[in-house]
């Protein structure tokens, strides 16, 4: 499996850069519009979050029709915000679980990360 890895000031403008890359990759490997919005909606929510770090890693792997994505380092604001019930207010948790299949919180240094799992469909376009 090939990686891609970015890291990037937290700074709202760097943003784009990531979601680029995520374009790009998704681009290339024929992934549905759906998919791209999905994806790009929980990239934009937790590039958003309260950060650990002056810089965030983005680190995106494709294996066979599923895309995992590592983002990180976060404090432990995420953490709590994760483990909220969605309830009817939207939030990050609400969000994350609406657009991927699975969202999993892990502490390793520098604080805490989040893995997403998304299975990517193809485009149907010709």
């Amino acid at each position: 499996m090939d990686e891609i890895t970015l890291t990037l000031p937290r700074a709202e403008p760097y943003h784009g850069i990531a979601h680029l890359v995520l374009g790009g990759l998704a681009a290339r490997l024929g992934f549905s519009v759906e998919s791209l919005d999905d994806l790009q909606l929980a990239l934009e929510g937790l590039l958003g979050a309260e950060a650990a770090a002056e810089r965030v890693s983005v680190s995106l792997c494709v294996d066979g029709d599923e895309l995992r994505a590592r983002l990180g380092p976060f404090d432990e604001t995420l953490e709590r915000e994760l483990e909220l019930e969605g309830g009817s207010k939207l939030s990050l948790r609400r969000l994350l679980d609406t657009v991927v299949d699975r969202v999993e919180l892990t502490e390793a240094a520098g604080g805490h990360w989040v893995e997403l799992r998304k299975t990517v469909a193809a485009s149907t376009a010709a």
